[in-house]
């Protein structure tokens, strides 16, 4: 394999299990050993992936707060639920975002982002019908 363009984009942890799974790193084709292993490492992750659709709502959502690509593609790709976390991973966030935007960002990464450890608690909680996690974001 050849890169034509390094550093041509980045991508997002979703966006490459997409590709992965393209070029049947899933199962369902001939894939190589490292694309099997970067895919299931991927599918482990406690993020659920979002679609492409859902990724660029979640984009949209974020944009009043100047992130760049990298911070956004992190909120992504880890889900923070603290602001501890979100704080790791936007930098000079206090002057940039302050606790309001801090609050905010969690607020939309709560949203749009799932994680299985809520899915389960959410199932086991209230039968899943996922209330629980909506009482969390109010």
């Amino acid at each position: 394999m050849k890169l034509l363009q390094p550093n041509a984009a980045t991508i997002c942890n979703c966006e490459l299990l997409q590709v992965l799974a393209e070029r049947g790193a899933d199962g369902s084709g001939k894939a190589l050993i490292v694309e099997r292993m970067a895919y299931q490492y991927l599918a482990s992750q406690p993020v659920h992936p979002l679609s492409a659709k859902q990724l660029q709502e979640f984009f949209d959502a974020l944009k009043p707060y100047n992130l760049s690509r990298g911070e956004l593609m992190q909120l992504a790709n880890l889900g923070p639920r603290s602001p501890v976390e979100v704080h790791l991973l936007v930098a000079d966030c206090d002057s940039r975002l302050g606790d309001e935007g801090v609050e905010a960002v969690l607020a939309a990464v709560a949203q749009r982002v799932a994680r299985e450890d809520e899915a389960a608690a959410g199932a086991a909680g209230d039968g899943g019908n996922g209330s629980d996690a909506n009482a969390m974001t109010e």
